[in-house]
């Protein structure tokens, strides 16, 4: 296979263990938070452990930065420092500037067609006019008869999210110490596992981001955070705001930690901005062949990744000199 040498890169005493090199002799391969802030790609047929691997790993961060869960199915729960139950308890604040604003996050959320777009520019006057956009709607008196039918489509899209607004608030920026208080602790859940439906999932995991982004921006939030985005697949397929922002927020020390156990619904620039590759076990031929492309894998080791047990991965890292297969040790 090739020689690894104990101290050098990313396998020496610095950063977070992962475990140690399956082949003799055996040594800690390690990945550093400055790995980790150009974002992690975690991924994993149902049942290899994909999971439980980033709930470890997140409780590792938590000593190089604050760390936020995006859990998708409640799987978090006990974990972190504090969990907000999005939609049971209290929403997700979202600073939103302007009405362009607020159009770009429904957009995304619900595949809107530039049409669609376009009327709901004309509905959203002020930011917090989202909060009320059905009622907008309603009210809205159509100007041309193709604004007859893209009103009812509008409206049939923004009924998915009749209940967001126990999910999201918007949140002026000059009340930007509000965002800054949800974001407390070493380790913060945002349950999102009671919201019923994809879109409602989608656009609390959205408003978090963004809320994130901003808060950076603003310089309202020292230090590095890390974003664990489970089932990640479920949001990138339908957003290009996610991969434009892993592409923009790494130099503002925010590193996303992307978990899925679909790996060919991301799409190349997801895969070409997660610079650290952490694979388990994969059983579809197109995932191992979209991760084999990614991590440039010679045919041995491409044909590892069917056959890869529990507590075993293939790890790539900017600070590891090429992918080496590891038995995980994250405790």
């Amino acid at each position: 296979m090739f020689s690894i040498h104990a101290g050098s890169n990313g396998l020496g005493d610095r950063g977070v263990l992962i475990g140690y090199t399956s082949e003799a002799p055996r040594l800690p391969v390690y990945v550093t938070p400055e790995d980790m802030l150009r974002h992690c790609l975690i991924v994993g047929t149902t049942g290899s452990g994909k999971t439980s691997l980033a709930m470890k790993l997140s409780s590792k961060l938590r000593q190089y930065g604050a760390v936020l869960v995006l859990d998708w199915y409640g799987e978090y729960l006990g974990v972190g420092d504090r969990t907000v139950s999005v939609g049971a308890e209290e929403p997700v604040l979202v600073p939103i500037e302007d009405s362009l604003d607020a159009v770009s996050l429904l957009e995304e959320v619900l595949d809107l067609t530039s049409p669609q777009a376009y009327l709901l520019t004309k509905v959203l006057r002020r930011p917090r006019d989202l909060e009320i956009v059905t009622d907008l709607l309603d009210a809205y008196e159509p100007e041309a008869r193709w604004e007859i039918e893209t009103r009812a489509s509008l409206a049939r899209k923004v009924s998915l999210l009749l209940k967001y607004g126990k999910i999201f608030r918007v949140v002026h920026p000059e009340e930007i110490h509000r965002v800054g208080e949800v974001f407390k602790g070493r380790l913060t859940v945002f349950d999102l596992s009671t919201l019923k439906t994809v879109e409602l999932k989608r656009l609390a995991a959205l408003g978090v981001l963004k809320a994130v982004k901003y808060l950076k921006e603003k310089k309202a939030i020292d230090g590095n955070i890390y974003v664990v985005v489970e089932e990640a697949h479920n949001i990138m397929t339908k957003s290009k705001l996610l991969q434009r922002y892993l592409a923009e927020v790494r130099k503002l020390g925010i590193g996303l930690v992307v978990v899925t156990q679909s790996p060919a619904g991301l799409g190349y620039e997801v895969m070409n901005n997660t610079n650290v590759k952490i694979v388990k076990s994969l059983k579809s031929a197109e995932d191992i062949a979209t991760i084999s492309r990614s991590m440039n894998l010679d045919g041995k080791l491409a044909s590892l990744l069917n056959k890869l047990g529990y507590d075993e991965a293939l790890v790539e890292a900017p600070s590891i000199p090429e992918p080496v297969l590891v038995e995980l040790e994250l405790t």
